[in-house]
């Protein structure tokens, strides 16, 4: 089984390997070597996630073969649209050949599931750890675990806005966190049906957005933060 591989540098100081036809699966290295290495063992524990979740799993790897068929290397920019220092100016995240295609009708229904699970268990960790856990403020952390959930919900109205697809702005969502993650959860499953098997790429501030695009970083995005979250909560030494 070909595994399409898209990789993305320099994100962070960092290399991120994307499963092109597995949206929410991704691995991490400090170079692309690293990266690849991981992504085997992530496979692995995201097809048993989708297995726990539904009688009805579709993702089943056999032997497979990792087949890296894009690459990207993040870039920033200031506002005139040149170079910008690290930690300065907007990111420009990866663009690949594949974010072209269109989404089918399976594609974005399983997405949305993946989509739910991930949200299910991200309130889940919401509504049971403690207070002081979840109020807590860390060193080098830009936010508490309460920050991190907010900012989950306003980059997924976010996401939505590069391409037109929701007039409300940051100033619309909800103030208490559970309700605001519950409104961007239902733009996201009333928009991301009419995805289907449209092609549109939009340019936006030096950036390519497409419909494969924001499905693809809205599931990464998500689950990033819940395994962020996660680490936060249970590192004994924090």
């Amino acid at each position: 089984m070909h595994i399409r591989i898209g990789l993305e540098n320099n994100i962070e100081g960092r290399s991120l390997a994307w499963a092109l036809d597995y949206p929410g699966c991704f691995a991490y290295g400090m170079d692309e070597e690293e990266a690849l290495l991981r992504l085997p063992h992530t496979l692995l524990k995201y097809e048993a996630w989708i297995n726990d979740h539904t009688a009805q799993p579709w993702v089943y790897f056999d032997d497979f073969d990792l087949r890296v068929v894009d690459s990207f290397k993040t870039i920033r920019i200031d506002d005139n649209y040149q170079p910008a220092p690290e930690g300065q100016g907007y990111e420009i995240n990866a663009w690949f050949l594949d974010d072209w295609r269109p989404l089918t009708r399976l594609e974005i229904t399983r997405g949305l599931l993946i989509f739910q699970w991930q949200r299910d268990e991200l309130l889940a960790g919401l509504s049971t750890l403690p207070v002081e856990i979840l109020e807590k403020q860390r060193p080098g952390q830009r936010w508490n675990i309460l920050g991190i959930a907010k900012h989950v919900a306003n980059a997924e109205l976010w996401y939505l806005s590069r391409m037109g697809l929701t007039n409300l702005s940051h100033k619309d969502l909800l103030p208490e966190l559970t309700e605001r993650l519950e409104q961007t959860a239902a733009l996201i499953k009333t928009i991301f049906p009419k995805f289907a098997d449209f092609v549109k790429v939009v340019g936006i501030d030096g950036e390519f957005w497409s419909y494969r695009k924001i499905l693809r970083r809205t599931l990464w995005h998500q689950r990033d933060h819940i395994d962020h979250i996660k680490s936060l909560a249970f590192n004994e030494n924090d």
